[in-house]
Parts: C-alpha cells; sequence; structure tokens
C-alpha cells in the first residue's frame, strides 16, 4: 500500500503564538526531504507565510466563498505531495466549522490523504479547551499538541485546569525549541531561507536560485555566533519533526493495517 501524504493544518487560537514559523519549520522540513510541498497561507492580510515562499505559496482568504472552495476542493483532492496549511487566528472558528460542515476527515482519509492538525497551545485556558474540543471533535485526524517554548512557563493555575489536564498526557506532541530572543528576527526575516540554510550547514548543494544582493545576506552567513546558534536551533527543530513525522507515519500504517489487514 503507498504512503499516505499528509495534508497538515498548523492552527492556533491566538496570535503570536510561533504558528506560521512552525508552518514554515514544516514546509522547510519537507523541502529538505526532497518533496515540493503545496504552501496555503490563509491570512490574506499580513501574508507572512507566503512572503517566506513567494514561488510556492498560493494566498487563500477564508472570508470568501470561493477561496473557501479552492481552498477545500484542494483538500479534497489525491495529494501528489504533502500539503502544508497556515491557518489565520482570525479564521479559526470558521475554518474548523467548515471542516466540520463538509466532514472533511472522511472525505479525506478516503482518498488515501491524512489529515493532521498540529496545535500550538498559547498560555491561557481557553486555547487549551479549544485545543481540546478540536481534537475530540475530529477523531478521524492526527492531532500533534505543539509546546511553544517560546512563549514561557506554563503557569501553576492553568496545570490545574480541566482541559491542560486531558490534554496532558496526549500524544504525538512536539516542542517548537526555544531561542535567544536576539536571533529571533534573523530567523523570522522572509528573505531568509531555513532550508537552504540547512543544506549549506550540513554541506549539501543548494538549489539554484538567483544571487542575493549583499545588503540582503542574512546575519546569519554573516555572523559565526549567529551561525552556529541559529543551525543548532535549526537541527532540534527539525529531529523534532522528524521524530513526530515518524510517528505520525508509524499511526497512520498500523491503521491502515488493522483496516485491511496485512
Amino acid at each position: 500500500m503507498p504512503e499516505k501524504k499528509f495534508a497538515i493544518i498548523v492552527a492556533s487560537l491566538r496570535a503570536r503564538s510561533g504558528k506560521t514559523l512552525l508552518a514554515r519549520l514544516i514546509a522547510d522540513y519537507f523541502l529538505l526531504a526532497g518533496e515540493t510541498p503545496e504552501i496555503f497561507d490563509t491570512d490574506a492580510v499580513e501574508r507572512r507565510l507566503s512572503a517566506c515562499f513567494p514561488e510556492r505559496a498560493t494566498v487563500i482568504d477564508l472570508e470568501r466563498v470561493t477561496d473557501q472552495m479552492k481552498l477545500f476542493d484542494t483538500l479534497e483532492a489525491p495529494l501528489p505531495e504533502t500539503q502544508v496549511i497556515d491557518l489565520t487566528h482570525r479564521s479559526f472558528k470558521k475554518f474548523f466549522k467548515l471542516l466540520q460542515e463538509i466532514d472533511y476527515a472522511a472525505v479525506a482519509q478516503a482518498r488515501g490523504i491524512e489529515p493532521v492538525i498540529f496545535y500550538i497551545f498559547d498560555r491561557d485556558a481557553e486555547s487549551y479547551e479549544q485545543g481540546r474540543l478540536i481534537r475530540d471533535h475530529f477523531k478521524d485526524c492526527g492531532f500533534v499538541l505543539v509546546e511553544n517554548a517560546q512563549l514561557g512557563e506554563i503557569g501553576k493555575d492553568l496545570r490545574k485546569n480541566s482541559a491542560y489536564l486531558a490534554l496532558k498526557m496526549h500524544h504525538p506532541r512536539m516542542t517548537l525549541p526555544q531561542i535567544d530572543p536576539f536571533f529571533v528576527g534573523v530567523i523570522e526575516d522572509p528573505k531568509f531561507s531555513l532550508s537552504e540554510f540547512m543544506r549549506k550547514a550540513e554541506g549539501r548543494e543548494p538549489p539554484p536560485r538567483a544571487r542575493v544582493p549583499p545588503a540582503e545576506i542574512s546575519l546569519a552567513y554573516m555572523s559565526h555566533e549567529a551561525h552556529a546558534t541559529i543551525a543548532a536551533w535549526l537541527k532540534q527543530a527539525f529531529r523534532e519533526l522528524k521524530r513526530v513525522v515518524d510517528e505520525l507515519r508509524a499511526m497512520s500504517k498500523a491503521s491502515s493495517e488493522e483496516t485491511f489487514g496485512p
């Protein structure tokens, strides 16, 4: 049986949670693996993810019915490659309501697509409550609980919350590693390609591309400290992603074998 392709939805209830950075990391992870992922940026206002992949990303405005149809028709089609959807917090509830109305998970599974929700929780009770609701409503979707270490420690009061306790033992889960705040701006620069940086750091040949003007060369290449710090952070982040993707694939394979037999 051929390996299923993922349709990965990266979501968070709040803005500035690290969601777009995670979507970018996932897209670059699959680029490094030799795939050509389809990338969807649903933030028609800021367009931060599409700025990182101007030749690959499609901008979708979920307030427009035609864009909704365009996205969901694509999500339900048999996948040639992995899809990565950066879900804007502005359309959080609308998007998941639409998924439920069209029974997306069932349609996707029938077409050999493995839908997976990567959910970043914030540091408040409502974020956990929404995460629990999504996990429980979309049982046919993979659900990865993501902790962004950059957001700081979880408060003592939140650790007593029923939704937190319900998700505490959930798997799979991953941690988006913390990095020195001084280098956050370097990583978030849309002109800075994470996958190209890793190819060079690992001694691999980068893909053909136009020469970057000297004025736009990232600090990651000009400073030894920045280069070492960002390389270490990316290696840790990609190791976490590989572990989770491998776990998701193993779960998908086990589920298929249970359904169809050996």
